[in-house]
């Protein structure tokens, strides 16, 4: 083996080269940089590909971690509700239960006679029923009774 062993493929190509015709050898150049530019076509669509691909996954990301917010705030927002709700039924339960103390007052025999002691003071009919917290006609009957009894 020569020391120019490894020049041969090189030189073999040249020698073609120049048993090309000048038109063949121009469609030859023109081949192979056609071939470079698809290449570094292809290399620059990939490259815009991966960065639109990582603009959409950081959009994608800001979009799930607006939502997130979103649902944290609806979800305080919710809890205060439930805590409102709740104070509401406390609420209403007390005033149902003021309702029947109230109502079972009103039914208690020593409501009427103090009723039927101001009627019999002379206490219209209109006042008595404001005062005690009874309809008109319990006070339109009360002072009938009234006058009966007198």
């Amino acid at each position: 083996m020569t020391t120019y062993d490894y020049l041969e493929f090189p030189m073999k190509f040249i020698e073609w080269c120049q048993n090309l015709s000048e038109a063949s050898l121009l469609g030859l150049v023109l081949s192979l940089v056609g071939v470079g530019l698809l290449m570094y076509m292809r290399k620059a669509r990939r490259s815009d590909q991966a960065s639109n691909e990582a603009i959409q996954a950081q959009n994608a990301d800001a979009v799930v971690i607006a939502l997130e917010r979103k649902i944290e705030l609806q979800n305080s927002a919710m809890a205060i509700l439930g805590e409102r709700v709740s104070a509401l039924e406390e609420y209403l339960e007390m005033l149902g239960e003021r309702q029947q103390r109230s109502d079972a007052d009103k039914k208690d025999r020593r409501f009427y006679q103090q009723v039927s002691v101001m009627a019999g003071q002379g206490v219209a009919a209109p006042e008595l029923a404001q005062r005690c917290g009874i309809t008109a006609g319990e006070a339109d009957l009360i002072m009938a009774l009234s006058k009966k009894a007198h």
